[in-house]
């Protein structure tokens, strides 16, 4: 798993729309005033994240985080507002489309993997496993691959298995870490939410990134042993003790039922 790179989208809003809150008998609840929730300043941010691993030719750690990047445009203000004049250069949220998320793969992922990946490991294959989202381009995407090509890449892009969002390390457990640093910081401007989510992201400890790669061995263990489906229940490791411990593996057993299956498949 050590050449798979996980790449995801994510919609993360200035403030959340639906809160929850325990009061009191005689506590006010807290009042928010929105037109509606369509106007809740929003962004799409594409993260990319490998697993975390040594480097032994530059005797670093590898954090596995290659970056987040917001889709947004910088244009011009049509109009004058009570904070800044007509033609000020504002930020504004783009749709994602086949175009846009083949120029982010082009023009952020690929110069990422060419600036951060481990030097022991350079040159060699790396997988770039994206979801089944309509907006998504083709694993054998032609404009892309000559791209990768140009800059040096060897590359593959493939899509995970559909329907099945727990093979996707973002959808673990690294989204949910970077929204619950996100929503430390008040955001009042999108750009305030683009700084916040962006540091959110390179503050997450490697072991964290390294947690959501166990629980993507253990779903893939289940997914296995359930002969394809995702009628399963993540399962719980305690991986924050055994890391504690000193006790985390490296990767996870598989069970006898998963690995009955893939001998039978070898068969075949």
């Amino acid at each position: 798993m050590l050449d798979v790179v996980h790449v995801d989208e994510k919609l993360i809003y200035i403030t959340q729309p639906t809160r929850r809150f325990l009061l009191l008998p005689d506590e006010v609840a807290p009042v928010r005033r929105l037109r509606s929730r369509r106007y809740i300043t929003r962004v799409m941010f594409l993260a990319a994240v490998a697993r975390p691993r040594y480097d032994p030719v530059t005797h670093q750690y590898f954090d596995a985080k290659l970056d987040i990047w917001p889709f947004v445009e910088h244009v011009s203000a049509q109009r004058s507002s009570a904070r800044r004049p007509a033609g000020t250069i504002i930020t504004k949220d783009i749709s994602v489309t086949k175009k846009t998320y083949r120029a982010m793969l082009i023009g952020n992922l690929l110069p990422a993997l060419h600036e951060r990946w481990p030097v022991a490991t350079s040159g060699s294959r790396i997988v770039i496993q994206q979801d089944n989202a309509p907006a998504n381009i083709a694993a054998d995407d032609a404009v892309f691959a000559e791209a990768a090509r140009a800059n040096g890449c060897n590359v593959e892009l493939r899509n995970q298995p559909p329907n099945s969002p727990d093979m996707n390390c973002n959808d673990l457990r690294l989204f949910s870490a970077v929204q619950a640093r996100q929503r430390k910081e008040r955001s009042r401007t999108i750009d305030e939410l683009i700084e916040a989510v962006i540091s959110s992201y390179w503050e997450l400890p490697m072991r964290t990134i390294n947690a959501a790669f166990l629980s993507l061995q253990g779903s893939m263990d289940d997914c296995i042993a359930q002969a394809g489906d995702n009628n399963y229940k993540p399962r719980h490791m305690k991986k924050e003790k055994l890391w504690r411990e000193g006790r985390l593996p490296v990767s996870i057993r598989c069970c006898e039922r998963a690995g009955q299956i893939l001998n039978e498949s070898a068969v075949l």
